[in-house]
């Protein structure tokens, strides 16, 4: 089955759209894209080293959102490690990385 609104009601449509585009994110989860934006890229086992202690299903779900990636190196020994996304900078609205205020000082 397929819903569709009348001509006269789509403007309703394109605010619950929006709305259902907006980002929630738990502690857990900017806790990770905090220590990935400033270090990466990460590897998993390399997180708690930061002091991030997120679940595999955390970053799984922010991979799945499209905030994470996860960056295959060419290498073929080497470990996969998690980067940021373009989406990451559109939600925080930044620029770049290079945006990002340093670590240790609070946001402005």
């Amino acid at each position: 089955w397929m819903m569709r609104l009348r001509p006269e009601y789509a403007s309703f449509g394109a605010v619950l759209e929006q709305r259902n585009r907006m980002v929630r994110l738990d502690a857990e989860s900017l806790d990770a894209l905090a220590v990935i934006a400033w270090h990466q890229p990460v590897p998993r086992d390399k997180l708690i080293e930061f002091g991030c202690d997120s679940r595999p299903a955390t970053l799984r779900t922010l991979v799945r959102r499209g905030l994470l990636a996860l960056e295959k190196p060419d290498e073929p020994d080497a470990i996969p490690a998690y980067v940021t996304t373009k989406k990451f900078l559109e939600v925080f609205k930044l620029e770049s990385l290079a945006d990002l205020p340093p670590p240790n000082e609070p946001p402005k």
